[in-house]
C-alpha cells in the first residue's frame, strides 16, 4: 500500500473516529441536560401544586367509594385547575393525580383522585408502586430518574407529598409529563448532528486528500531529487519553498547535493594525483577543500631518469613503454607512502608536491625520505633489469621548499591541479644540477632547514642556477651513511 494511501486512509480515520466521538460526547449531554431541565422542571411543578392543596379535602376524597361522590368531584376539579395553569409549552402534563397508602398494608399505593376523562376507580392498587416509591413519595419530593417507556408512550413522572397543616403525610401528587414529543425533538436534533457529521466527513475527505496529495508529491519530489542524486547526478536539486519541515529537508538535500558535487570534483581532481589514504582525508576534511589556487608553502621534488633520449634511440617503443611503466609503478607507490602529490609526469620526469592540497609540518622531511626511498626503489629495479637483460638507468632529484601558488589552472577544457613560480623552476633547475654535480639527490638550504636533524647532509656550497642571478646554497644526502 502506498503511503498516500496510508496517510489518506489515517487523516480520514482520525478525522472519522473524531467527529463520531463528538456525535457522542453531545447526543449524551445533550439528553443529559434535557433529562435534568425536564426533571427539575416536573419536580418544581409538583412541589408547588402539592403545596397549594387543601389536605382535608383530599383525606376525604381518599376515602370516596366512586367518581360520583362530591368529595371526588370537588378535588378532581381542584387537580383540574392545577393541571391547566401548569401546562407549558416546553413541558406538557398529561396527568396528575393523588395516591394514598392503604391503611391495611403500607406496602400498597392506591389511586385517588384523577384528573383523566376516564378516571381510574379510587381505590385501585397503583400498578408502578414498589417500596422504594412509597417511602420517597411519602417522605420526598421524588422524580423518574429517566424516562419510561410502555404502551402509552414515553412519560416521566414527579412525585410530591400532600401534608397537613401539621405536617402529617396525607397522599401523594403525581404528575405524568408526556416526553415523546421532548424525545422526538431529541431524536431529530440527533439527526441534524449527523448531517452535519456526514457533511463533516465529506468535507474530512476532502481536505485529508488535499492533505496527502501535497504530502506525497512533496515526498516524490524529494525522493526522485534523492534518486537522482543517488545516481550520480549531483546537479540535481529539491525546488520546495515552503516553510515547513518539508522545506528545511529540501534546502539540506540541496546541500547535501553541493557537498558531494565539491567532493566528486575533488575526488576527479585529486584521485590520479594522491593516495587513497589522502584521498579519504582531502574528502573528510571540515571545511572542504577548495581548489583555486592560493599561495602557500610547499616542497617541490623533480626526477628525471639521466639520457632517456639515448635509451628510447636504442630501444623498441614497446620495451621503452614497458620500461617506464614498471619505472613509474614503483615511483608513484613510494611518492604516496610519503603523503605525496603527483602533480604530472614529464616525459621520464617526474613533479612531485608535498604540503599540498592538505597541509604537512614536515613536509621537507616526506620530500626527502621518498628521494631516498625512490633511489632504492631504482637500484632494486636495476638488479632486476640486469637479470632479465634489459638496460639499467639512472635517476637525478632536485628538491626546494618556498611559497608557490597552487590550485587548479587551465580552462574548462582541460584542467590541471598544478603549482607555478619561482619555487618551481628552483626545484626543476636543482634536477637538472644533479647531472652537472654527478649526485643522484640535490636540495636547496630551505629544505635542508626544514629536516637538517633528520638526515646525514652534505654541504657542497653556494652554486648558480640558470635564469637566476642568486646564488643558492645546494646540499646532498651522504647516501654511504644511511646504508
Amino acid at each position: 500500500m502506498k503511503y498516500r494511501t496510508k496517510l489518506y486512509i489515517a487523516l480520514v480515520g482520525v478525522a472519522f473516529a473524531s467527529i463520531l466521538l463528538a456525535l457522542v460526547i453531545f447526543s449524551i449531554e445533550t439528553e443529559r441536560l434535557v433529562l435534568n431541565m425536564l426533571r427539575s422542571r416536573s419536580l418544581s411543578i409538583a412541589a408547588t401544586a402539592s403545596a397549594g392543596i387543601d389536605s382535608t379535602l383530599f383525606e376525604k376524597a381518599n376515602q370516596a367509594k366512586s367518581i360520583d361522590s362530591k368529595a371526588y368531584e370537588k378535588a378532581q376539579d381542584i387537580l383540574r385547575v392545577l393541571l391547566k395553569a401548569n401546562q407549558r409549552s416546553d413541558i406538557y402534563i398529561s396527568n396528575i393525580y393523588t395516591l394514598f397508602i392503604d391503611p391495611k398494608d403500607p406496602k400498597v399505593l392506591r389511586y385517588g383522585v384523577e384528573t383523566n376523562a376516564n378516571p381510574t376507580p379510587p381505590g385501585t392498587v397503583y400498578r408502578y408502586a414498589d417500596k422504594d416509591l412509597i417511602l420517597k413519595s411519602r417522605d420526598n419530593y421524588f422524580i423518574d430518574p429517566s424516562f419510561v417507556a410502555d404502551q402509552y408512550g414515553v412519560w416521566m413522572s414527579a412525585y410530591a407529598p400532600i401534608r397537613t397543616a401539621e405536617g402529617q403525610y396525607v397522599a401523594t401528587l403525581g404528575i405524568d409529563i408526556n416526553a415523546a414529543e421532548i424525545q422526538g425533538r431529541l431524536e431529530e436534533l440527533i439527526k441534524f448532528a449527523i448531517w452535519g457529521l456526514s457533511a463533516s466527513l465529506l468535507l474530512a475527505f476532502a481536505i485529508a486528500y488535499f492533505l496527502s496529495k501535497k504530502v506525497t508529491n512533496s515526498l516524490h519530489h524529494l525522493c526522485d531529487t534523492v534518486k537522482e542524486i543517488g545516481d550520480g547526478n549531483f546537479e540535481a536539486k529539491a525546488h520546495l519553498e515552503t516553510k515547513d519541515e518539508f522545506g528545511e529537508l529540501s534546502m539540506r538535500i540541496n546541500e547535501m547535493g553541493k557537498g558531494l558535487r565539491e567532493r566528486e570534483h575533488l575526488k576527479m581532481s585529486f584521485a590520479r594525483y594522491v593516495s587513497q589514504h589522502v584521498m579519504e582525508k582531502i574528502l573528510s576534511s571540515e571545511p572542504t577543500l577548495h581548489l583555486e589556487g592560493e599561495r602557500k608553502k610547499v616542497t617541490l621534488l623533480f626526477s628525471d631518469i639521466r639520457q632517456f633520449t639515448e635509451l628510447a634511440e636504442r630501444l623498441p617503443p614497446e620495451e621503452v613503454v614497458q620500461l617506464l611503466n614498471e619505472y613509474f609503478e614503483q615511483m608513484i607507490e613510494v611518492i604516496f607512502s610519503h603523503s605525496g602529490t603527483l602533480d604530472k609526469f614529464l616525459g621520464d620526469g617526474i613533479m612531485v608536491e608535498f604540503g599540498a592540497p592538505l597541509d604537512d609540518s614536515s613536509q621537507e622531511e616526506h620530500a626527502i625520505r621518498t628521494a631516498i626511498e625512490m633511489q632504492k626503489s631504482l637500484r632494486e629495479l636495476c638488479i632486476k633489469w640486469e637479470k632479465e637483460n634489459k638496460p639499467i638507468i639512472q635517476m637525478g632529484i632536485g628538491i626546494h621548499t618556498g611559497e608557490a601558488i597552487i590550485g587548479n589552472i587551465g580552462s574548462e577544457k582541460r584542467i590541471e591541479y598544478t603549482a607555478v613560480g619561482d619555487t618551481v623552476n628552483v626545484a626543476a633547475r636543482l634536477e637538472q644540477a644533479t647531472k652537472i654535480l654527478h649526485k643522484s639527490i640535490l636540495l636547496s638550504e630551505t629544505t635542508y632547514l626544514g629536516a637538517k636533524d633528520k638526515f646525514p647532509f652534505i654541504d657542497l656550497g653556494s652554486m648558480s642556477l640558470p635564469g637566476r642571478k642568486e646564488q643558492i646554497k645546494v646540499y646532498t644526502i651522504d647516501m654511504e651513511k644511511l646504508q
